[in-house]
């Protein structure tokens, strides 16, 4: 079996499901158990996988999780959390890797996480009877089965389609929320928003530019745009997600979230506009670039 410990917004969702879905298909469609305790009392985070139609998975029982090596490897990653918790710059980084690698062994695999960074995929862990991921997996050795995968995901949204697919409507998505005073991310400034939107009006005719965010209501109050815009208010994720992705073209947050809705839009000629800097920390890397996109200043 292959439990994922699934944490994060609707986004890292779906990287985590993307990277349980690789594992799967390499080990002839082995069921996916998915622990979502993570989202008990978690009011700005749901649960919403079950929303899209994916197979082979089902949300881990009690019986699951009483299970001897289920309690071990949650035990080992609830002390890894801790451990990067606790821990700052290169060298603990480095030795957190490390750690990563000796859990690796021992069929726990840890691909990012609280601290974004990577180990190399053991080719023996495809081979164990049990294998447990945690982390955030935004890594392109799972792109291909992003693609594979998630191109045919579907909503009830015919509504929205049959508003919105005709005409030239542009996705923004303005990451507010957590990412306000957080050091690990940033906020991508007015400046890169309005170059942004800028540049895609002065290429399309007649733009109208769709506005989603967290705290729309701060957008209303602090930006000022110089086109037709709509101010989307759907709280519920996968919902606004199908939304953004029937846009046109995108102009993106330095959010997995706007990256999925980019991702899963059916337009072939789509303009994607991002921000040239993904964290707060330059140094970390971001994989997940597309040659294609309109590269901005922050």
């Amino acid at each position: 079996m292959i439990v994922l410990f699934l944490e994060g917004g609707l986004g890292n969702q779906l990287f985590q499901y993307a990277a349980a879905r690789t594992l799967s298909k390499l080990r002839e469609n082995d069921d996916i158990i998915i622990d979502t305790d993570f989202y008990k009392g978690f009011g700005d985070r749901r649960y919403e996988l079950n929303k899209f139609k994916f197979s082979g998975i089902r949300i881990a029982s009690e019986k699951d999780k009483q299970k001897m090596k289920y309690r071990i490897a949650q035990k080992k990653i609830d002390a890894y959390k801790q451990r990067i918790t606790l821990s700052s710059g290169d060298d603990n980084r480095n030795l957190n890797n490390f750690y990563k690698s000796i859990l690796a062994k021992q069929g726990i695999y840890i691909c990012g996480g609280t601290v974004i960074g990577d180990t190399r995929l053991p080719l023996n862990l495809i081979k164990r009877k049990d294998i447990f991921l945690y982390g955030y997996f935004q890594h392109p050795r799972f792109r291909q089965n992003i693609q594979v995968k998630l191109k045919n995901v579907s909503v009830d949204m015919k509504l929205w389609e049959k508003d919105i697919i005709y005409g030239e409507h542009i996705c923004v998505h303005i990451r507010l929320g957590d990412y306000v005073n957080n050091d690990d991310y940033e906020v991508c400034t007015k400046e890169y928003y309005y170059s942004a939107i800028e540049y895609i009006a002065g290429i399309v005719k007649n733009p109208v530019f769709h506005i989603f965010s967290d705290d729309i209501e701060a957008i209303k109050r602090e930006f000022r745009f110089a086109y037709p815009v709509v101010y989307e208010n759907e709280k519920i994720a996968s919902k606004c997600l199908v939304k953004m992705s029937l846009c046109k073209h995108f102009v993106i947050s330095n959010s997995t979230f706007s990256w999925w809705a980019q991702r899963l839009s059916k337009n072939k000629n789509k303009i994607v506009v991002a921000p040239g800097k993904w964290y707060g920390d330059e140094s970390i890397p971001f994989y997940l670039y597309d040659k294609a996109w309109i590269i901005m200043k922050p």
